[in-house]
Formats: structure tokens, C-alpha cells, sequence
């Protein structure tokens, strides 16, 4: 329920980040279209709008995080849609609404009126751009959130084939102690994950030792460290086979151990 609740308030969050947006944007398309000498009014500018969109969007992201977290008993992805593609799908119905509603017409299509001086003028090739921003801005948000949509697709497919593939080895593969010999990087405490790119090596059931590059996301201290002996769990029918190999900085006797954001 409270993960329902909290993708409400994305898309909510998201859709005020359009409006904020699509406002902010329609004083300089104003600008552009009409005349200094214009007698139309000035468009509607709240200045609440930016950062109550900000925050508002800091505070839901962190509400459909920590339940939708906490439903599934995992940190490491999302149950459904991720709230980065919920924003976005908001932030575009929110453009689509102010460009379309809220955005007046220009006093005259293709002219900048001047009512004082008669001294008209014929729009450029950039009043002709932003005239048109009132649907190439919100398409562009729209793409945005189709393409986050299908990227996000595409991870929770490969997520459960990992999950899949681990939760089979854990009961038929081997699990063998392995090093870790090289660290991109290290944590900060500014960020919830931080990405690293990181190398271990482990000797297979035949003898034989492999190397393998990952590049995965690591909360504040618990990176892995050079020299470091973390557990290495793999096919032994397919040693080779680096989509079946994972790696456990600490425990090693979970299914969560071996799965961590990244490749």
C-alpha cells in the first residue's frame, strides 16, 4: 500500500517538476514571440513552483524507495517501475498540460507585434523554435520517459535472470575463495551507491585462474579492498563463462550477496 502511495507522489513530485518547468520556460518563449511593446500580459511565473518541485521530489523518491525496498526485502532494484522513469512520466504530463493549457498564444503567428510604434518584425528561424517548444519540449520528456521505461524493462529482465542463475548455482555450482586485485575507487558518503570498477581473480576446479572485471554499486564502506579474499561462486561446467560467475565481498551464503547493481 505505502509503495502504491509513494509512486503517487512521484508521478505527483514529477508532474509539479513539469509544470515548474513548462512556467519557467513560457516567460522566455513570451519573450521571444511577442513584442517589447506588447500589451499582453505577462505570463504567470510562481516562484514556489521550482523548489517545492525539488524538494517535494528529494521526499518521494525517498518514500516509494524505502517501501518499495522494503516490500520486496531487497535494496538492490526495484518491484515495477523505477521512481526515475515515475518523474519522468510525470515531469511529461505536466509539460504536455502547461504547454497546451497554460502557455497564451503569441499576439500574432509568425510576428512580433508592436502596438506603439507600428515597427513590426517577422519572426527568425529561433522564434519559429521556440513557437514550436510548446510540443518539441514536452515530446522531448515524453521520449525520455519511454526510453527509461524500456532501459528499466530491459534491467529487471537481466536482474532476474541473474537471480535466477544464482539461486541455481548456490544449490549445483562451487563456491571457491578469491582475491580481489584492483579498485577503481572508493565510496562517498554523499551518495547512496557509488559505482566502481573492480578486478578479482580465482582459481577454478581445474586448476586454472581467472580474472574478472565487474563494475558494480557499493553503499559507503563497504567497497571491496585490494588483497581482500571475497567468495567467487561459478558453473564448474562453464568456468569460462563470465555471465555465471558472481562474487560475494562479504558473506557468501545468500542469494543477496552476489547481486549488487552494475555488470
Amino acid at each position: 500500500m505505502m509503495t502504491m502511495v509513494g509512486a503517487v507522489l512521484v508521478l505527483g513530485a514529477g508532474s509539479l517538476s513539469g509544470y515548474a518547468i513548462g512556467s519557467f520556460t513560457g516567460v522566455f518563449r513570451e519573450m521571444h514571440l511577442n513584442s517589447v511593446f506588447s500589451h499582453s500580459p505577462d505570463p504567470d511565473h510562481p516562484w514556489w513552483a521550482a523548489p517545492a518541485a525539488i524538494f517535494g521530489s528529494m521526499i518521494a523518491t525517498a518514500v516509494y524507495s524505502r517501501w518499495n525496498h522494503r516490500f520486496t526485502g531487497r535494496s538492490a532494484d526495484f518491484a515495477g517501475i523505477g521512481p526515475g522513469s515515475l518523474w519522468l512520466i510525470g515531469a511529461a504530463a505536466g509539460l504536455w498540460w502547461t504547454t497546451t493549457a497554460l502557455w497564451p498564444a503569441p499576439d500574432r503567428v509568425g510576428t512580433a507585434v508592436d502596438p506603439e510604434f507600428g515597427q513590426d518584425t517577422a519572426w527568425g528561424f529561433g522564434g519559429w523554435v521556440w513557437y514550436a517548444s510548446a510540443w518539441w519540449l514536452p515530446a522531448v520528456f515524453t521520449v525520455l520517459a519511454l526510453a527509461a521505461v524500456l532501459v528499466g524493462t530491459i534491467g529487471r529482465r537481466g536482474q532476474r535472470g541473474r537471480r535466477s542463475r544464482v539461486t541455481e548455482l548456490l544449490s549445483a555450482g562451487h563456491r571457491t575463495p578469491g582475491t580481489v586485485t584492483a579498485v577503481s575507487g572508493t565510496t562517498t558518503p554523499d551518495a547512496a551507491l557509488t559505482l566502481l570498477r573492480w578486478t578479482f581473480t580465482f582459481t577454478d576446479s581445474a586448476g586454472q585462474t581467472r580474472w574478472v572485471e565487474r563494475t558494480n554499486g557499493f553503499p559507503h564502506g563497504s567497497a571491496p579492498t585490494i588483497g581482500a579474499t571475497i567468495t567467487v561462486l561459478y558453473d564448474p561446467t562453464r568456468p569460462g563463462d563470465k555471465r555465471s560467475i558472481f562474487a560475494a565481498v562479504t558473506g557468501g551464503g545468500s542469494q543477496e550477496d552476489y547481486l549488487r547493481p552494475g555488470m
